[in-house]
């Protein structure tokens, strides 16, 4: 069962990751003001990085075999 919540996680954090860079794209390419674009852009990423740490450090401490005590296959 872990592995199967693993799989799932891999794919939302790779999408996390994706949808990232898609925002940071647009905040260089379409600013205004230059400075803006990287003040902007260094404040997403490191707000950004510090919630997907905060996010994988939940997810790998939940106790999954509380959750799915007996799983018969």
């Amino acid at each position: 069962m872990r592995l199967i919540f693993g799989v799932l996680y891999t794919f939302l954090f790779l999408s996390y990751i994706t949808t990232a860079l898609f925002i940071v794209f647009h905040l260089l390419r379409y600013s205004l003001d230059r400075k803006t674009a990287i003040f902007g852009t260094l404040f997403f990423i490191v707000v950004f990085v510090i919630l997907l740490f905060i996010n994988a450090l939940i997810f790998f401490s939940l106790p999954f075999e509380e959750f799915f005590p007996a799983v018969i296959l």
